[in-house]
């Protein structure tokens, strides 16, 4: 079993008129991933004045995991009530790795944060970390060649940033990230 996270992104166009109901499907498809094994919940982007898409970003501890959501019976079951509603495109996007945190899509610009909001988010979560390392490691690096220490420091940084780090800052500061967006469902 694949140990890397993956996020799933769709976005869908809805026709005019259309909207409550939508709505009311994605709140039911989301409580109903919610209670597949390895989710990591389904976090809800409204469109705003610069996007028309609702945007549904769906995270699972696993591709296979991802995979029975995809491939369930609930999902085939909550689809088939999707063809009552009125959309106009959909498009759909998985993400692993580093990547997954901050872009949502090259299908639209707008769906991104700007990238002042992630140099702030990695610095934010980088300086302390790099600090408290420096305070940990280093006892146990001296004596090492000083590229050594580096890449040591690093890749421990790294570890942290990915699976840690950036997972809570991205989770605490998502109203920042994505002005609009509903994470309570």
């Amino acid at each position: 079993m694949g140990s890397e996270s993956v996020t799933t992104i769709f976005a869908r166009l809805v026709r005019p008129g259309n909207e409550a109901r939508y709505e009311e499907w994605l709140r039911g498809i989301s409580r109903s991933s919610a209670e597949f094994e390895g989710s990591g919940g389904t976090t809800i982007l409204l469109p705003t004045s610069g996007r028309k898409e609702y945007v549904a970003i769906t995270q699972f501890d696993n591709q296979e995991h991802l995979d029975k959501w995809l491939e369930s019976e609930e999902r085939a079951s909550w689809l088939s009530k999707l063809e009552s509603i009125d959309i106009c495109s959909q498009e759909v996007m998985s993400l692993g790795g580093m990547e997954r945190w901050f872009t949502l899509a090259d299908m639209s610009t707008e769906l991104m944060p700007p990238r002042y909001k992630t140099a702030v988010l990695v610095l934010l979560g980088l300086y302390p970390l790099v600090l408290l390392l420096g305070l940990v490691l280093n006892p146990f690096l001296e004596g090492l060649p000083r590229p050594l220490q580096v890449l040591i420091s690093l890749t421990v940084s790294v570890i942290l940033m990915v699976w840690i780090v950036l997972p809570l800052l991205t989770r605490i500061f998502s109203g920042w990230l994505h002005p609009q967006s509903s994470s309570d469902v």
